[in-house]
């Protein structure tokens, strides 16, 4: 293999090849009178292929090996090994529990038909009954068609590049996130994931289902999308009615929270109206301490890194300004509910907070990886480069996106997982 095509190809091809045997071997016989060859790595990605082949990943490739693949010291791994470490090592601590029940020595999992209760289940025969009803079954792809024109919108944003009419490349919204990657006093990986692991909880409890059910509602009121339009909300409106609401979260006094919103005579009565719920969600949570103190952590952390608030510049920019329909509020919130009528079990919200825990449980994998989020959207050129990282980096990953990267990823974890013969893959544009 050339050398351009480094150890996330060559790791992929590895698992493929574990999984189908060869390139070019057929796999076991399914039911299905009709066999399929197992699709080589180039077939199953050929986009990506492609870009490695003629060098257009050279610039992410660079940084890579230059930051991510070298040590500070002797005795400390690369940052992206510990990454990757704490990936393989959560996944095989899970791996390694005993069969769930309904399941046995030969048959891991219980039928798919019969699964266990979730706190019964083991995390990786859920993980892939997941990954079976919306990616193999093609039940949450939807879901994907907006995610992926989201990250495209981000990152054609900060680099200045895609269809958008705006050509400026925005590199200071690269900088505040590398900030909040920064392992300081302010800003902790750990917070993030503390934040999902409570929200994860707070989501089974009637508050909140409360909260998500007020969030489903707010996507059909009119007077919301309508008010959510750049003719009636300026892009100097939108950030000092966030920051006047974060600030009255931060400070985690209800009564406050709910003065503050009162007082903000940008938002029109009928809107202050039907957001009037989604308030008193807010006022329940600023009461819940789990909850609480990791978003007031975070909050401070977004404050010190932000100080300009170009994220939620972005925001407005891509949402409002420009309207983008993937990042409306309407068509997230179908989206959401889409979500929720597929997957009743609640499996996403548990695989969430379960390897959320997991991850938790190892500070220096937290570190490496709060490390390598750093390196890669650094906005500072480092010795020996003309440009910063994210220079180098950002536009290589724009420009995969755009080529179809996240649509040849999902159909090859597909393949990797329930094989490559039989049946149909809703995740991959050809069979």
């Amino acid at each position: 293999m050339r050398k351009a095509r480094w150890f996330l190809a060559g790791s992929v091809v590895g698992l493929l090849v574990g999984a189908c045997g060869a390139d070019t071997a057929v796999a076991p016989e399914p039911a299905a009178p009709q066999m399929q060859q197992c699709r080589a790595f180039d077939q199953l990605m050929p986009r990506f292929v492609a870009a490695i082949s003629t060098g257009k990943t050279q610039n992410l490739k660079t940084v890579v090996e230059n930051q991510l693949l070298k040590s500070p010291r002797e005795d400390v791994p690369p940052p992206i090994n510990d990454v990757l470490r704490i990936i393989f090592a959560t996944l095989h601590a899970l791996a390694s529990k005993p069969p769930e029940p309904g399941g046995t020595k030969d048959a891991y999992c219980a039928p798919a038909a019969s699964p266990p209760p979730l706190n019964q289940a083991n995390e990786v025969c859920e993980m892939r009954r997941s990954i079976d009803l919306l990616v193999h079954q093609g039940k949450g792809l939807d879901a994907v068609k907006v995610i992926e024109p989201q990250l495209q919108g981000v990152l054609d944003y900060l680099t200045g590049t895609g269809t958008s009419a705006d050509r400026t490349a925005h590199y200071e919204v690269a900088a505040a996130m590398s900030n909040l990657c920064a392992n300081t006093q302010q800003c902790q990986l750990s917070n993030g994931l503390d934040l999902i692991i409570a929200f994860t909880e707070f989501s089974n409890t009637a508050d909140g289902r409360k909260l998500t059910q007020d969030i489903n509602t707010l996507g059909s009121k009119q007077t919301i999308t309508a008010f959510l339009a750049p003719q009636n909300l300026s892009e100097d409106g939108f950030v000092a009615i966030g920051n006047t609401l974060l600030t009255a979260v931060q400070g985690a006094d209800p009564q406050a929270l709910q003065n503050a919103f009162d007082q903000l005579t940008l938002i029109p009565a009928d809107v202050r109206a039907d957001l009037q719920p989604l308030v008193a969600d807010l006022k329940v949570i600023l009461q819940t301490p789990s909850l609480i103190e990791p978003i007031k952590r975070a909050l401070n952390c977004l404050k010190v890194s932000d100080k300009n608030s170009d994220i939620m510049r972005m925001l407005y920019r891509l949402a409002i300004r420009d309207m983008r329909p993937e990042f409306g509020l309407t068509r997230l919130s179908q989206i959401f509910k889409q979500l929720q009528d597929v997957d009743q079990r609640g499996s996403l919200i548990y695989l969430a907070n379960t390897l959320a825990k997991a991850v938790r449980s190892d500070e220096v994998a937290i570190s490496s990886a709060a490390t390598t989020c750093k390196t890669l959207l650094s906005t500072s050129a480092p010795p020996g480069q003309s440009q910063s990282n994210a220079q180098l980096a950002l536009p290589v990953v724009a420009d995969l996106l755009r080529n179809g990267l996240v649509q040849e990823s999902i159909c090859a974890i597909d393949t990797l997982l329930f094989g490559c013969a039989g049946g149909t893959q809703p995740a991959c544009p050809t069979q």
